[in-house]
């Protein structure tokens, strides 16, 4: 399972995230110890922001740029990220509750002990990325592209994942039997699903896919 963020319990409370830090993103410095509620913003540049042990609390920072940010130690609790630039991106021991990341691009990004809850991840781009020792209960991955990723240590239930797009990625040793998996997207000798673990009917539904007829 996935380590805890490590939050200070002593945290400043910003009313704007964006202008708070700016200084610190010109100069490259990291910025802790943050709490911001309840902040709408759209179309935000928060490029290479590099927070830790800081909580983020029912905000919205729609369509904005977080590439090549850093979070190490953060809770986001629901947060509305929609179309949001998360490109080559680093994430350590975060928490996503009850988010909304809708057609946001995490194209090389990298998750670290991170899981999430109940959150939201529909049409969102995973290309390229790396998931190592991550936890996804819940959640809603439809129509997502996690195409040429690395996954290690990688748990999700409970969620769905219809028509995802998970072409060269392998999926050994990771559990998609509590999980809808209609439509998925894979190359054609399928061998992204070599070492992965279906229940019986997913399994029947990917063995038609390969021209086997199955005895009812």
């Amino acid at each position: 399972m996935p380590d805890a963020p490590r939050i200070a319990e002593d945290l400043t409370s910003l009313a704007d995230l964006v202008e708070a830090t700016a200084e610190d993103r010109e100069a490259e410095r990291p910025v802790f110890a943050l709490i911001v509620e309840g902040q709408f913003v759209e179309d935000a540049d928060l490029a290479r922001l590099e927070l830790s042990a800081s909580r983020l609390l029912r905000c919205s920072f729609l369509a904005s740029d977080f590439s090549n940010a850093t979070f190490e130690d953060v809770a986001f609790e629901q947060c509305d990220f929609s179309n949001a630039d998360f490109s080559s991106s680093y994430f350590l021991r975060c928490t996503f509750s009850s988010c909304r990341f809708v057609g946001a691009d995490f194209s090389e990004a990298v998750f670290k002990h991170v899981s999430a809850g109940e959150s939201t991840f529909q049409y969102a781009s995973f290309s390229r990325g790396g998931f190592d020792c991550c936890s996804f209960a819940d959640c809603d991955f439809s129509q997502a592209s996690i195409s040429e990723a690395e996954m290690k240590r990688f748990e999700i239930a409970g969620s769905k994942l219809a028509n995802v797009d998970f072409f060269r990625t392998s999926l050994r040793d990771v559990d998609l039997s509590d999980n809808d998996i209609a439509g998925f997207l894979v190359s054609d000798t399928m061998r992204e699903l070599d070492g992965c673990i279906m229940d019986p009917y997913q399994a029947a539904s990917v063995a038609r896919k390969l021209g086997i007829v199955v005895k009812e």
